[in-house]
């Protein structure tokens, strides 16, 4: 392969350029064929992703707890996760803490190391409890805090007092706490929801309607997509697209897993607009190749393989 490789690449769109020629192990014309078809797709990439943010092409990326706006050729970068989600969670991590150690030990008599870690927790809960009240925590919402506490160091108490992790006492310390995780998920929820609409709707009047019908939306995150994740379902609701299994109902909103740069967010948007665009083309469906290609004889073919 002897084109030359355009100035100004993507990092991650480079890469895949720079690659093209260990695509193919062998050497005739059949492998130039295949390595002139990536360089084409790697080309269109790129002029995708040059558009990208652009007048006309605006794009939103969700990177943990900042929302980032790229439109008109410039970026804005705003924190939508408060302070108060942070002491939420924390507080909520305690159920959890508590019983990680009690896993860490397993069911019968308890260990020494972990006896002197459960002892340090008891004192910081009790701790946090002398100064609960100064949190700047709603009033409805605190009884759900000291409740979490109150009943991590009931469970603590009972184990150093027995000697040993009981299943029946941890399971009802689970029933206990279970729901009170849920309480400060969805308080937790609703903070950060007030903030993220409140930076959306700001951007969507700033941009404009005919820009705001164009806009993408990548959600990055560093693991599989979770089942009903906050930011996806508040921007599939919004821009009126359904949920799916995997990337067969991605659109406008889609979920970047293990991505941990803006860069690599916008080179993954380029292919997927490309992708859509080629897949309308030929299969009238434009996220036909949002799933396996393969996956329509592979599934005739197993009815042969292996029938039941």
């Amino acid at each position: 392969m002897t084109k030359k490789i355009p100035e100004n690449l993507n990092p991650h769109t480079l890469k895949k350029f720079e690659a093209i020629n260990s695509y193919d192990p062998y050497d005739d014309v059949i492998s130039d064929l295949n390595q002139a078809f990536h360089y084409s797709y790697n080309q269109l990439i790129h002029e995708t992703h040059e558009k990208l943010g652009k007048q006309g092409f605006p794009v939103i990326i969700m990177f943990g707890e900042k929302v980032m706006l790229f439109h008109d050729g410039e970026k804005e970068v705003v924190e939508v996760i408060p302070q108060l989600y942070h002491r939420i969670k924390s507080i909520s991590h305690v159920s959890f803490g508590v019983y990680i150690t009690l896993a860490s030990n397993g069911y019968g008599k308890l260990k020494d190391a972990v006896r002197i870690d459960l002892e340090h927790a008891k004192e910081l809960i009790e701790s946090a409890l002398e100064i609960l009240s100064e949190e700047p925590i709603p009033e409805e919402h605190m009884e759900t805090q000291r409740a979490t506490l109150e009943n991590a160091i009931a469970l603590i108490r009972d184990v150093l007092e027995a000697g040993k992790v009981e299943e029946k006492r941890v399971a009802q310390f689970g029933e206990e706490n279970g729901p009170l995780y849920l309480d400060n998920a969805a308080f937790g929820a609703q903070l950060e929801l007030n903030l993220l609409h409140e930076t959306v709707m700001r951007w969507r009047e700033e941009i404009g309607k005919g820009n705001w019908e164009s806009v993408y939306v990548v959600i990055c995150a560093g693991h599989q997509s979770r089942y009903r994740e906050l930011s996806r379902q508040y921007f599939q609701k919004l821009l009126h697209e359904l949920d799916g299994l995997g990337t067969n109902l991605e659109d406008r909103v889609i979920f970047a897993e293990h991505i941990h740069e803006v860069e690599a967010a916008l080179d993954l948007l380029a292919r997927h607009i490309s992708d859509q665009e080629a897949s309308n083309t030929f299969f009238g469906d434009k996220m036909r190749l949002q799933q396996d290609l393969m996956s329509e004889g592979v599934a005739e073919y197993l009815d042969e393989l292996l029938p039941q």
